[in-house]
């Protein structure tokens, strides 16, 4: 049985790991969009997320951390989060939460042993730095450049008769591939 003190310990790190994992994060760290202190902002909002467990008698509602999470990146890091991504740490550190408090440390594990994505793809090459032509470089606005398009782009996609009524109607539809990815189709997809 996992005691009450080695639990919230163990909450604690699989919090930091998730942080430490969430690339909109990374992403501004790196680039020090914390005016200098993105180190110790990251480590502020490392506290502030699992002391927001630590103080409530009932379960955090992720809805609400995602709100904190999106304020957090936009006062402390000048960011706008628009990948869901908040949403998605949220679900995930509640989920965390709710396994290490109920003992299933290995679940959680399990869980915090997903692959994880490197920024390495994500950092603009020498010399564009101040570019305008990123987009017309095959960079969308944030300098990102767009990966395995061509790979996605000959892959067949077959909709069913909705979907396709939905592309038809000119919203956009996500699908999976043959290859396990996501893709969207119709509506700039």
């Amino acid at each position: 049985t996992t005691s009450s003190m080695d639990a919230q310990t163990l909450f604690a790190d699989a919090v930091r790991a998730v942080l430490q994992r969430w690339t909109a994060l990374n992403l501004a760290v790196t680039n020090d969009w914390g005016d200098g202190r993105s180190e110790e902002k990251r480590e502020i909002l490392h506290m502030q997320v699992v002391s927001g467990f630590a103080t409530g008698k009932k379960a955090v509602d992720p809805t609400e951390l995602e709100e904190f999470l999106d304020q957090f990146m936009e006062q402390n890091f000048s960011t706008d989060a628009d990948d869901n991504s908040p949403y998605e740490v949220s679900l995930l550190v509640c989920r965390l939460h709710e396994l290490i408090m109920a003992g299933s440390i290995q679940e959680a594990q399990e869980l915090l042993a997903t692959p994880v994505a490197s920024l390495d793809a994500c950092v603009a090459g020498a010399g564009d730095e101040g570019s305008d032509s990123d987009a017309e470089d095959g960079e969308d606005e944030t300098g990102v450049g767009m990966m395995d398009v061509e790979h996605e782009e000959e892959e067949q996609i077959t909709l069913t008769a909705e979907q396709q009524a939905d592309v038809d109607d000119g919203w956009g539809v996500v699908v999976k591939t043959k290859g396990g990815r996501r893709k969207e189709v119709g509506a700039g997809g």
